[in-house]
Parts: structure tokens; sequence; C-alpha cells
């Protein structure tokens, strides 16, 4: 069995990108990490590829990245959160409906209940022990996209302002609800970064 000598390096450089929060750098390493995308499935890189577009606010790259993932079979838990987040940077529900509908994770009948029309709500995700804080974080954003296409039925402009106060008001439900610290503070930093960078 040949060693893989490339995985661990992309691996390695990564980390060390990573940990001295050098996100360009990740982002340089785009073809390396896609060229190896079969030997890496198994790590986090791809993941913290993405992130790092997400931390740089380029979102389109980010959707772009998701497609080519999903040609070639990649998804993760991780991948789908900074994808939808990037949908919601974007103001583009519609394309964030879309990835939630093609998804091989979100279409487990089991993952389902979590965010079906007459199953679940913020309530029951937040405290489920059945689902990890990843899980739990993208079956939030499932759940008020979905909210939000059923205003844009009725032919209503989706903008950036708009979201902003959907998403605040998402905030203090999870909030009043007592989800669980963790959950409201990830959630947090990532709005401040889609919406209120430049406060």
């Amino acid at each position: 069995m040949k060693f893989p000598k490339e995985k661990v390096r992309i691996i390695q450089i990564v980390n060390s990108h990573k940990k001295n929060q050098d996100y360009r750098a990740i982002i340089m390493m785009k073809e390396d990490i896609m060229k190896q995308i079969e030997e890496l499935q198994d790590t986090e890189v791809v993941d913290d590829l993405m992130m790092s577009m997400f931390y740089l606010n380029r979102y389109d790259e980010l959707i772009i990245l998701g497609e080519e993932l999903n040609k070639k079979e990649y998804e993760s838990w991780r991948e789908l959160y900074y994808l939808l987040l990037a949908c919601l940077g974007n103001s583009d529900i519609f394309y964030g409906m879309s990835i939630i509908k093609r998804s091989k994770i979100l279409s487990d009948a089991k993952i389902k209940e979590f965010y079906r029309d007459d199953g679940s709500n913020y309530l029951n995700i937040g405290f489920t022990n059945e689902l990890k804080t990843i899980e739990k974080l993208v079956l939030i954003l499932v759940n008020f996209i979905e909210g939000i296409i059923v205003i844009t039925q009725n032919k209503f402009v989706v903008d950036k302002e708009f979201l902003a106060i959907r998403i605040l008001e998402m905030l203090d439900t999870l909030y009043e609800l007592g989800s669980p610290e963790e959950i409201i503070e990830e959630l947090t930093d990532k709005i401040k970064m889609m919406f209120f960078r430049e406060v």
C-alpha cells in the first residue's frame, strides 16, 4: 500500500494556515485540494477551504466550489453549513433551497423529521441529543430558509436588509427557547460577518 504523502502534506499545510488564520493561503491551495479530493474526503481540509472562502466574503466562489464538490459526490455537514450561509450572504434563498433539495444528507428520512412542514421546529432541534452541534446549525438554517421561501410565495422581494432583520428575529427566538449558548454564539458570529461586517 502506497503511503499518501501528498495527502499528509496538504493536511499539514492547511492546518498550519488555519492556525495562523491565513485564509487566503488556504484558498490558494484549492487546485491541490481538488486534485486530491478522493484522498481528502475523510479529513477536514475541504471544509476548511469552504470556511476560508466564507471568512473572506467570497460567497460566489464558495457556491461554485459547492457545485464542483457535488459533481465529485462530496458532501459534509460543515460543507452544507457554509454553503447555506453563503446563500444567505448573497441574499439568494432560492439557491439555498436548491442545495437543500439536492442534498443526500438532508434527504435522509430521520434528518427530514427536523425540517419538514409538519415536523420539528427550532425548539426540538436545539434540545435533541440525536444531533451534533454542526447538524443542529445546518437544520436551523434549513428551517429558516424554508420559512423565508414561504414568504416569497407572495412575490415578496428578499433583500439583504430584510434577511438581516429576519435572521436577528430567528436569533431572538432561539434565545427565548433556551437554545444552547454555543449555537447562539456561533450563529451570531456568522451573522455579524455576513450582515454587519462594516460595523
